[in-house]
């Protein structure tokens, strides 16, 4: 008789450890596919002013729906804070938005297709300017450097009486100008008046 109480007191700690394995498995799983932490209203806020960045208005040109002042844009805002209030991710949210309205609802546009291209071309852009800008001024910079300078050509024989009454017209307005009688020596005249 004294086997039975103890074999009933084995079953039942193999029960009790079973249950209390099952209990702490069922918490260490629960904890793992809940939010590891739930956030302030400060800090939803602050995600719901970036998600709200992230939005087109759909009626608004070129406002996000924390610019625009129109109802759509607002009832946009208080469906946003009651999907992070939920639960919902950042990408959750855009989805939503967008299975609604398109991607032209996204202020930044996806970074895959043909909308690779707004990402990509401007970088390009800017490095293959850059590139032909430095090769310009480097081949500017070599013909500069390479040249040597020209002398002026000679006075052609045409053009030498008009530099003779230039050259005169120069000397008598410095004989003018610095000698200290200047009443005694004619008032200057012009070149033309000599030449023809």
């Amino acid at each position: 008789m004294d086997t039975m109480p103890i074999e009933r007191n084995n079953s039942t700690v193999k029960e009790l450890l079973t249950i209390t394995f099952i209990a702490v498995l069922f918490l260490i799983v629960t904890g793992c596919t809940s939010n590891s932490k739930s956030l302030s209203p400060d800090e939803l806020e602050t995600m719901a002013q970036g998600i709200d960045k992230g939005l087109m208005c759909p009626v608004c040109p070129s406002e996000t729906i924390d610019q625009s002042q129109v109802q759509i844009a607002k009832q946009m805002q208080i469906i946003v804070r009651e999907k992070l209030a939920e639960g919902s991710s950042r990408d959750t949210i855009f989805q939503f938005f967008t299975d609604r309205y398109g991607a032209r609802i996204l202020a930044e546009p996806p970074k895959s297709g043909f909308n690779l291209l707004v990402w990509v071309m401007p970088p390009m852009a800017l490095l293959v300017g850059s590139g032909i800008l430095i090769m310009i001024i480097l081949a500017m910079r070599r013909e500069h450097h390479g040249e040597a300078p020209k002398k002026l050509p000679a006075a052609s024989a045409d053009i030498e009486p008009y530099l003779s009454a230039v050259d005169q017209e120069i000397r008598r307005l410095t004989q003018w100008s610095t000698s200290n009688n200047a009443k005694d020596l004619p008032p200057p005249q012009s070149a033309k008046g000599n030449v023809e």
